[in-house]
């Protein structure tokens, strides 16, 4: 699903959009765009969504982990305000990268983990600078589906970076 989303004031080009999924997968994404995206776009940020794929070594009939690199074409500053703003997200601002955590995932939250990165059923991540743009990459873990039929872009396999 590289080159696949892209939002930019209120408009929406979802090019090879999930359709079909089952279970959680299609909740996740649902939770990405209100979320992460929507605030962004709110702003009247463009947010590019380069890369949605399932990451790990684990087998595709298991649950997913589902990541997102997002590319914003706006300052680091801009994108963590935003999003705080945004409702629904908890930005850390004394770590660099910015770690971010839909609220109820993070640290010691209510549906989450005890550590980073161990977040269930919402998107955890970071925000960094890229230059004069912000990159924001989320993962949702443990995402669940009903097989195969009708997904797109998220049975990839994440590249190595």
């Amino acid at each position: 699903m590289r080159d696949g989303w892209v939002r930019a004031g209120g408009v929406v080009l979802l090019a090879g959009v999930l359709t079909g999924c089952g279970g959680n997968v299609q909740d996740a994404e649902e939770q990405l765009s209100e979320h992460f995206l929507d605030p962004l776009t709110d702003a009247g940020m463009t947010a590019v969504v380069e890369e949605t794929c399932r990451y790990g070594g684990r087998p595709v009939e298991e649950v997913w982990h589902l990541q997102t690199y997002i590319r914003v074409q706006a300052p680091k500053q801009d994108v963590v305000d935003a999003l705080a703003e945004g409702g629904g997200v908890f930005v850390e601002s004394e770590r660099e990268p910015r770690p971010v955590w839909q609220e109820g995932t993070q640290p010691g939250g209510r549906g989450g983990a005890s550590l980073f990165g161990r977040g269930y059923y919402g998107w955890h991540g970071s925000v960094s600078d890229d230059g004069d743009e912000a990159v924001l990459q989320v993962v949702f873990n443990n995402a669940e589906h009903d097989g195969l039929q009708g997904v797109i872009g998220w049975a990839e396999v994440c590249p190595e970076r």
